[in-house]
């Protein structure tokens, strides 16, 4: 997500929340937030998923909704959503 200088004390408490709740989700691997070191108004979220069921499921809870409303207004640009898949093979 790229912020608006400054936006990060108005949104703190809803990451925050949305963090400690998503990973305490059934189908959660792992979620997290990070600051990018290269761009200080960047934050990523990494999370992992067991299936796109359990990523629905994720999208409709109410610390998902929240934390999207509550971030919507210090965006800086749109949030960019990337689906991976791990490479096993090589």
């Amino acid at each position: 997500m790229e912020l608006k200088t400054g936006a990060w004390p108005n949104i703190a408490a809803a990451v925050e929340e949305c963090v400690t709740r998503s990973s305490q989700e059934s189908g959660n691997i792992f979620y997290t937030v990070n600051n990018d070191l290269d761009k200080a108004d960047r934050i990523v979220f990494i999370e992992c998923w067991a299936n796109q069921s359990a990523i629905d499921k994720h999208n409709r809870t109410a610390h998902f909704q929240n934390l999207i409303k509550t971030v919507e207004p210090y965006l800086r640009e749109p949030m960019q959503l990337l689906k991976l898949s791990e490479v096993t093979t090589f």
